[in-house]
């Protein structure tokens, strides 16, 4: 198998307790504060079509249609997080809901160029192997004055960086003594292979948002700007320990007039 067989093989393989995780934050409370920052951060108009790369097990695309926009594609390689995906969106999502699937690589969009106004990614692109590809695939499917807004983390950056996994260690071990989920030993989780994966992906080497950032600012009729420690404002608890090591940043691209 390549890179990206053996990608999509283990998220084929993960996606049940992937699901699980994306289940708690439906039934807690970070669904509504999800949707308190995307009020704040997507535009009013609800009519605009919306792409969600990467969508895993749904989430995104199960908020965002409750917000009320009405035409929602989501696109992942997996063809397990799509399956998990319709069934969350039928048990969570709008009755008689409007949500597009399909299986997609997001590094090789299938889409006609400028087809969407608003692009949202979560936990994809650190786990890309071409993410300067896919970064300009997102911009040509996005039409002038579109918006793109990514979630990510340096994930699994520890590997590279003795002091941050000492912190990671640290936190991890806080959730065994809490009782709290250890979401690093989930359901499908095959730590050996993901660890082999990692260290072929470009951007476990490169410390973000900065990397993102130097990328779109080469770019010519594009804007960029970021907000880092993004978890504090929809993380709960148990997701600032799994996750503190590994902070959260949102990165939001505009599309000039091209």
């Amino acid at each position: 198998m390549n890179l990206l067989e053996e990608i999509q093989y283990y998220w084929n393989h993960r996606y049940t307790g992937y699901s699980k995780v994306n289940q708690k934050e439906l039934e807690g409370i970070q669904r509504e504060r999800w949707k308190k920052q995307f009020k704040r951060l997507l535009p009013e108009n609800q009519n605009l079509k919306v792409l969600d790369i990467g969508t895993g097990p749904g989430f995104f695309t199960i908020i965002l249609e409750e917000l009320g926009y009405s035409n929602i594609t989501g696109v992942d390689y997996s063809y397990k997080m799509l399956e998990v995906a319709r069934e969350n969106i039928q048990t969570y999502g709008k009755e008689n809901s409007s949500i597009q699937l399909i299986q997609m690589d997001g590094q090789n969009l299938e889409f006609e160029p400028e087809s969407f106004d608003i692009i949202v990614s979560r936990n994809l692109t650190w786990n890309l192997q071409n993410p300067q590809q896919a970064y300009s695939e997102w911009l040509r499917v996005l039409k002038p004055y579109g918006a793109l807004f990514i979630f990510d983390a340096n994930w699994y950056s520890f590997l590279q960086n003795e002091q941050l996994e000492k912190e990671f260690e640290a936190k991890r071990q806080k959730v065994i003594e809490e009782k709290l989920e250890d979401y690093w030993q989930g359901e499908g989780v095959d730590e050996e292979k993901m660890t082999w994966i990692v260290q072929q992906l470009p951007l476990t080497y490169q410390q973000r948002p900065q990397w993102d950032i130097d990328y779109f600012s080469s770019l010519e009729d594009v804007s960029v700007e970021t907000e880092e420690n993004f978890g504090d404002l929809v993380w709960n608890y148990e997701e600032q320990l799994n996750y503190g090591a590994t902070p959260m940043f949102c990165i939001k691209v505009v599309k000039g007039d091209t």
